[in-house]
């Protein structure tokens, strides 16, 4: 996961490097990953969604309230 921390390093380091692989491998996180945070231009911690869907059926449903996690 990419912190606030290593974006504002790939940001400076984008200033003063020769290529974008260099700066990407310095501030510590994949090309890839950086063109993506370059593109957008925000923090990481803007980018992330919460999670807030169940993925199944909660299984203990069938036994009543008492048992169901919410």
């Amino acid at each position: 996961m990419v912190t606030d921390k290593q974006f504002g390093k790939l940001m400076k380091l984008i200033k003063t490097e020769k290529n974008q692989n260099l700066a990407s491998t310095k501030s510590g996180m994949d090309e890839k990953t950086a063109r993506k945070y370059i593109r957008t231009g925000k923090l990481p911690s803007q980018s992330r969604v919460d999670h807030t869907w169940k993925t199944r059926e909660d299984p203990l449903k069938k036994y009543g309230p008492k048992y169901v996690n919410t």
